[in-house]
């Protein structure tokens, strides 16, 4: 009897084991398709929201705020991909780095841009001025507070 347990035991540690390999398979494949995706992407693209609050005032920041046009790069640098931090401006401000929205602050996501490029940001609060910040396309990481 003592045996037959210990059979059943191994024969349910190997379904076990075998179960945890397959899961450990599918998220190495799922995090290989999203890598193979993130570098097929040319950048982020906008990303459109709707808000069910009423428009705000026209005597607003975000009311008047034009996006700088996007700059068409010469620069022939290397892409690189960038964890970009924005806590700059007050919460909740519209965020547009080079022309194009990418959400509201603090936000924290992956930006695309070449080696060398010149960035304009810019935080488009609710009620309040515009805030601009400029940087420039380096290294892994990039803060703007």
């Amino acid at each position: 009897m003592k045996r037959a347990t210990l059979e059943r035991t191994a024969r349910g540690a190997q379904l076990l084991g075998g179960v945890l390999c397959a899961a450990l398979g599918l998220r190495v494949m799922v995090l290989a398709i999203g890598e193979a995706q993130a570098r097929r992407a040319p950048g982020p693209e906008p990303v459109a929201q709707k808000s069910e609050a009423p428009a705000p005032a026209p005597t607003s920041a975000r009311a008047r705020h034009k996006p700088a046009p996007e700059r068409a790069t010469a620069q022939s640098g290397a892409p690189l991909r960038l964890m970009l931090s924005v806590n700059a401006g007050p919460e909740r401000s519209e965020i547009y780095v080079n022309g194009s929205r990418l959400g509201l602050s603090p936000y924290v996501g992956d930006y695309s841009c070449k080696q060398g490029e010149q960035l304009r940001v810019e935080l488009v609060p609710p009620k309040g001025a515009l805030v601009t910040r400029s940087a420039i396309c380096e290294g892994r990481t990039l803060l703007i507070r």
